[in-house]
């Protein structure tokens, strides 16, 4: 089977029942539908959880079991109570790892809205956040010294991870395995996808933070795309070289791209490039090693010969969403949740351009990583790590909860305000609730709440494309090689590119450099993939 849009094999494996459905259209558009799903990686007698969207609160449009997002016009103002009884209580001090993105905030014993979370779950969180650069440090040194906290959150680029969640980590199997989901009806609300990575040697050892498959979107200043009379959804490569021309006037300071990267991987898409690997009778090729790979990069060095790049965009450190907001460059490719921030940030609109085929015919279009990282437990006796995923299933309560409303925004009146149907944060909530709980456990990812144009625009985008959808077939697979060395290896290939599209090398040294590649980790790491996958069977 080489159709990787799909890869049925391996995804029947990944996704049980849910791929027949999802191929051909079947029961499971029904948002009450529950399918278990086998377990990747070795884990041959690993159920993963039933996936069941959440009827608590009935979005403007619903989630989709391919993979589209559930969306909101606003926010709900009339909130469910997810929870009747404090989901922690008895479990005393609750100690938690986690990294974070944000200024840290007060601590508890100064910071309201923390004691006030502590009173509405029923325990003392005592939660230890580093900032993201340095937590996988941090996380190292405390696996290292043995003593564990009750919940921490498990990086992707943690090495031996496997070792790390079967060895010291609490086997949540019991509760979490087949229908025995539906007893934490927030946990069984995320996307089977997204469950994928938390199955090792039989049994389920962490919670998905979760992340939408949808990824990387090519977005263009829809704007100046109608000011100067272009066509907003090219069909073909042609007609994509013809939008940057018309996006690109030097002259007056503005060109279509400022970065070659998401340029090659949306070429690469109408190519029809494998999602990092290929696999066919058990066998994997690397995206880089095929001829449509290659080919993409040699199409976007012509394009930067033709002038269609900001001057700066080989070797230079752009400030690419500001250029994008100012109009100096009118096509960025950035992750989904971009749409708001740039809509949000900039006087502009925005648009997500689907990939077309290269010719015309139909393109693929990459799956993004469908989890950010995972959160795994102590071991610990049954009752008290019953309540600690309980815990996490009530701070996976979704939008239109009392819980999401206060996780986000505080208590009304001290935290936030109304303004115009939206929560506004007070000055005390922009102090106080900082706590990054999204990263112990997380509700799926939504569209909106934003105007209706916005949202409609972002699902009409998925829509489109989820249909297309490329997974990447190691997902969920362990290569130990691919962490330690995932870095080194894709230097070889950001260096190798850059200087072909720079027209500092030729294409042909494209050659050269998977060859390095493959020498370097590259051939290492697809026979650790071939052996996790063959381990499965």
């Amino acid at each position: 089977m080489t159709d990787n849009r799909l890869n049925r094999r391996r995804f029947l494996t990944m996704a049980g029942g849910a791929a027949v459905t999802l191929a051909g259209g079947g029961a499971l558009a029904g948002c009450g539908d529950a399918t278990s799903t086998s377990a990747p990686d070795g884990a041959k007698s690993a159920v993963l959880p039933d996936y069941v969207p959440s009827q608590l609160v009935r979005p403007d449009l619903p989630p989709t079991p391919e993979g589209v997002m559930a969306g909101y016009y606003r926010y709900p103002r009339q909130l469910v109570d997810a929870f009747d009884v404090k989901p922690a209580a008895g479990l005393g001090d609750v100690r938690i790892l986690t990294n974070m993105f944000n200024p840290v905030p007060p601590a508890a014993g100064s910071n309201q809205y923390w004691q006030e979370l502590n009173n509405r779950v029923g325990a003392n969180l005592d939660i230890t956040m580093t900032p993201s650069a340095d937590y996988l440090n941090k996380l190292s040194t405390t696996i290292a010294s043995g003593d564990l906290p009750d919940i921490m959150l498990i990086s992707a680029r943690l090495a031996r991870r496997a070792d790390v969640l079967t060895r010291l980590c609490a086997d949540l199997s019991e509760f979490l395995s087949g229908p025995a989901a539906a007893n934490f009806p927030f946990l069984a609300n995320i996307p089977r996808d997204s469950w994928l990575s938390t199955a090792y040697g039989g049994g389920i050892f962490a919670v998905p933070i979760s992340r939408s498959v949808v990824g990387t979107i090519m977005f263009g200043r829809t704007d100046l795309i109608a000011q100067r009379s272009l066509n907003p959804t090219p069909g073909s490569y042609a007609e994509f070289v013809e939008l940057a021309r018309g996006l690109t006037d030097a002259r007056a300071n503005r060109w279509a791209f400022g970065s070659a990267k998401g340029v090659i991987t949306f070429v690469g898409n109408m190519l029809g490039v494998p999602n990092a690997w290929r696999e066919e009778g058990g066998r994997f090729v690397s995206e880089v090693e095929t001829p449509q790979r290659k080919e993409a990069v040699a199409r976007v060095a012509e394009m930067y010969q033709a002038g269609l790049f900001h001057p700066d965009a080989i070797g230079g450190r752009l400030q690419l969403r500001d250029l994008f907001g100012n109009g100096t460059i009118a096509l960025n490719s950035d992750g989904y949740a971009a749409w708001d921030i740039l809509a949000d940030t900039y006087p502009v609109q925005v648009g997500g351009i689907p990939a077309p085929g290269y010719d015309g015919g139909t393109p693929v279009h990459r799956s993004g990583t469908p989890t950010f990282a995972l959160t795994a437990f102590r071991k610990t006796e049954k009752d008290r790590l019953e309540k600690l995923l309980r815990l996490a299933d009530w701070l996976a309560a979704p939008l239109g909860t009392s819980e999401y409303m206060f996780r986000k925004f505080g208590v009304e009146g001290r935290h936030y305000t109304w303004q115009d149907d939206v929560p506004v944060r007070t000055d005390l909530g922009n102090v106080e609730v900082k706590l990054p709980l999204e990263y112990v456990a997380e509700s799926p990812h939504v569209l909106g709440p934003a105007e209706r144009t916005r949202v409609d625009a972002q699902r009409a985008y998925q829509e489109k494309v989820v249909p297309n959808l490329l997974r990447n077939p190691t997902e969920g697979l362990n290569s130990e090689t691919s962490v330690s060395k995932s870095g080194e290896l894709l230097k070889i290939i950001d260096t190798a590119e850059l200087d072909i599209v720079a027209g500092r090398k030729p294409i042909s040294a494209w050659d050269d450099a998977v060859a390095q590649w493959k020498a370097a980790g590259g051939d290492q790491i697809r026979g650790e993939y071939e052996k996790a996958l063959a381990d499965q069977q």
